[in-house]
């Protein structure tokens, strides 16, 4: 078994490479404003209003910062040129003092205090003007390094038909700073069985509640299923889905499929395939 093959990738040069949208990160920045990207633990996400600061869609929870004083970058979509001054400070929803993160850089390290706060960016730029972009942030009280961000662990996928759920088996896959080969894949016969109707469409969830913005997948006949395999992609055109319905993927004759998935996550966190057996009677 071959793991851990990316190891410390920077957030900002990695995430580009997975092939998710930016999109489909947050919610949309304030009125004639540029466009601020916060980038962290919790992958890359647009700044709001302080008043409605960003948090993780599709449950609005606090955005994670998985240590104390961890590595954050900022991007501001205009050219470097016209990027004139950033402030950043952080203000505790428990009332403690406001912590100033950054005066000038875009790479600084985010609140040290643990509890969940609102981070501001103030950003002047030639085109727009002074405007402010928020974010709801979690810190726990965790201390470490920037080794300790190999350490986030990956959401798990479960897959639900009428009758019963089964957690898929993990392949190869890329989340935030790591990226991840298996080496293998199991035999089929060791996947936990799902019974599924005939023609049915199933639906796949993340363990951590978090969203997806899209997937891919394909549906292969097992030994003695008489059909042929098949595939269907999606993508979330709007706002990152909780759950998603694997349209395309039903199976057409009774028997045992194997069904391999491929969930991207949402705020251009990465990507990871899983694998299920169906058994259709």
């Amino acid at each position: 078994m071959s793991r851990y093959l990316l190891a410390g990738l920077l957030l900002g040069l990695a995430l580009p490479l997975l092939g998710v949208t930016a999109a489909a990160a947050s919610s949309s920045p304030p009125t004639a404003a540029p466009t601020v990207w916060l980038s962290g633990a919790f992958g890359r996400v647009a700044g709001t209003d302080p008043a409605e600061p960003a948090s993780a869609a599709p449950g609005d929870a606090a955005l994670d910062s998985w240590i104390r004083s961890a590595p954050l970058t900022l991007r501001v979509d205009v050219p470097p040129e016209d990027l004139l001054g950033v402030e950043v400070t952080s203000s505790p929803l428990d009332g403690a003092d406001v912590e100033r993160l950054s005066s000038g850089a875009t790479v600084f390290a985010g609140p040290d205090t643990p509890g969940v706060s609102v981070v501001t960016a103030t950003v002047t730029t030639a085109p727009h003007g002074r405007s402010q972009h928020a974010w709801l942030l979690a810190v726990p009280d965790r201390i470490g390094g920037e080794e300790a961000l190999l350490d986030i662990p990956g959401p798990g996928a479960v897959l639900s038909s009428a009758t019963a759920s089964r957690p898929g088996e993990p392949g190869n896959g890329c989340h935030l700073y790591l990226c991840v080969d298996v080496g293998y894949q199991p035999p089929a016969a060791s996947l936990p069985a799902l019974p599924v109707a005939l023609g049915e469409t199933l639906a796949l969830r993340l363990t951590d509640g978090s969203g997806m913005a899209g997937w891919t997948g394909s549906l292969t006949p097992l030994e003695g299923t008489a059909a042929e395999a098949r595939g269907s992609e999606a993508r979330s055109p709007l706002e990152p889905a909780a759950e998603v319905r694997l349209a395309g993927l039903e199976p057409t004759t009774t028997g045992e499929w194997l069904l391999q998935v491929r969930a991207d996550l949402d705020r251009e966190r990465g990507w990871q395939w899983f694998l299920f057996r169906l058994v259709v009677e």
